[in-house]
């Protein structure tokens, strides 16, 4: 077992510290926000009138969980297409409802909604808290205000196993509705209360606002405890929300790492709602990114048609995580395609189009990795066990260009703790910033 470089280890405590930024769809996209600003990224507003210019820098958001950022190349857009790498920013876990707080034997409770599609059983037992956004009234008009309760204040506990004596033997079994809404506080028996109230004394107290300013809010269970390197080697990274935060870091660092003017114009997008279907107006199947492209493209002294020539040169990698083969599961992975951590980039494949890989975009993807002696890895589901999707599919039918759907090998994917390997990240970005500067993929 060799140790890993200073590179790897760079851009795998960079990977944490964005993670650790972001305990919500929310706070990435704050975030990444403050990233771009940095690099000297401008925001631009969808409703405003835009004036790019060559070489130019920005990005611009949607209900302020989405983002799209571009650095446009020396030559025009329509010309040489748009290079586009796309990620989610959500991850699965549990939303607040909106008449939430209840009482029942004795406690407070939050009454909560499973989002997407987390492994319910690991959030059990956990330190926990709220975070998300806050509508406030100022002066009469409606603002937005990020929240992040840091202490815990919330606990699913699970029944003692005196009480359930086949828990390790049947595995443990949760209601939705019964066994998951987690405890806040003690109460006395029979107390009834105003559970509106409650949660808006919460967000009060910790926002320094007036109650009666709070109009509402979008809150989610998230828990308190900070990624970290680990492994023998600290060839792992232990953390939430890997999936999908991994893959919106390594594109946002390869955008910002680009050391020239790039000839085709270079773009990244973080949709929210990848684990609901992406069937929202911050999702992958919303008009967001063909808008954007439009504006892009036809940016400029463009010539007529030049969104759909710019469309027809254009290409997009898909990023999220891949599943590495579980050493205690390995029955459960194609024998042919058992993909490591740390291994290098898994390129997803598909014969019922859940990744919208093809050879072409195999081809291009495999070019780029070479051209800078990183490995590659293909991964492909058992046939016999039912297959997840990316925004890859949805991205080639919303925009018709090429997909390559890729991601970096992950354990305990839907977690409220996965695992990935601290060697990847650089990895993939060093292949991402190559695919933004690369002058051309392609013959034509």
């Amino acid at each position: 077992m060799s140790g890993l470089s200073k590179d790897s280890m760079s851009a795998g405590q960079d990977l944490l510290d964005f993670i650790n930024a972001s305990p919500t769809a929310y706070h990435a996209v704050i975030e990444t926000r403050k990233r771009l600003k940095d690099s000297g990224y401008t925001e631009l507003h969808e409703h405003d009138e835009w004036q790019l210019e060559a070489g130019g820098k920005y990005y611009t958001t949607r209900s302020d969980t989405a983002l799209i950022a571009w650095h446009m190349g020396t030559q025009p857009a329509w010309e040489t297409g748009i290079r586009l790498i796309s990620a989610h920013s959500d991850s699965p876990g549990f939303r607040i409802k909106p008449n939430g707080a209840y009482t029942q034997a004795g406690y407070l409770q939050f009454g909560i909604e499973v989002y997407g599609g987390p492994l319910i059983a690991s959030w059990t037992d956990r330190d926990l808290s709220i975070a998300g956004r806050v509508l406030v009234t100022n002066d009469g008009l409606i603002q937005a205000q990020p929240v992040w309760v840091r202490r815990p204040i919330l606990r699913i506990a699970q029944l003692a196993i005196h009480l359930n004596r086949k828990v390790n033997e049947e595995g443990l079994v949760l209601n939705q509705q019964q066994h998951i809404p987690p405890i806040v506080a003690l109460t006395d028996t029979g107390e009834t209360i105003d559970s509106q109230s409650v949660i808006d004394n919460i967000l009060s107290e910790e926002l320094q606002v007036e109650p009666d300013r709070i109009v509402s809010w979008e809150l989610e269970l998230i828990d308190t405890q900070p990624g970290q390197v680990g492994g023998l080697n600290n060839e792992f990274i232990f953390s939430g929300r890997i999936d999908n935060l991994a893959m919106c870091h390594a594109q946002l660092t390869a955008l910002q790492q680009i050391d020239k003017r790039p000839v085709a114009t270079s773009m990244m997008v973080m949709f929210d709602n990848e684990e609901v279907g992406s069937n929202t107006a911050a999702g992958g199947a919303s008009p967001f990114i063909r808008h954007v492209f439009q504006r892009v493209l036809e940016s400029g002294q463009s010539p007529s048609h030049a969104f759909q020539r710019g469309l027809a040169r254009s290409f997009c990698i898909s990023a999220d995580g891949a599943h590495a083969v579980h050493p205690n599961y390995v029955d459960y992975h194609d024998k042919q395609h058992r993909v490591q951590m740390n291994g290098g980039p898994v390129i997803k494949h598909s014969a019922r189009e859940r990744y919208a890989t093809d050879g072409d975009s195999t081809a291009i993807f495999k070019t780029l990795c070479k051209d800078v002696s990183v490995p590659v890895q293909h991964y492909i589901h058992r046939t016999d066990l039912p297959c997840g999707s990316t925004i890859g599919p949805i991205t080639a039918t919303n925009l018709g260009i090429p997909v390559v759907d890729v991601g970096t090998a992950m354990l305990s994917m839907h977690s409220v703790r996965e695992t990935c390997g601290t060697a990847d990240s650089a990895m993939m970005i060093k292949v991402l910033q190559r695919f933004f500067e690369k002058e051309t993929l392609w013959q034509v």
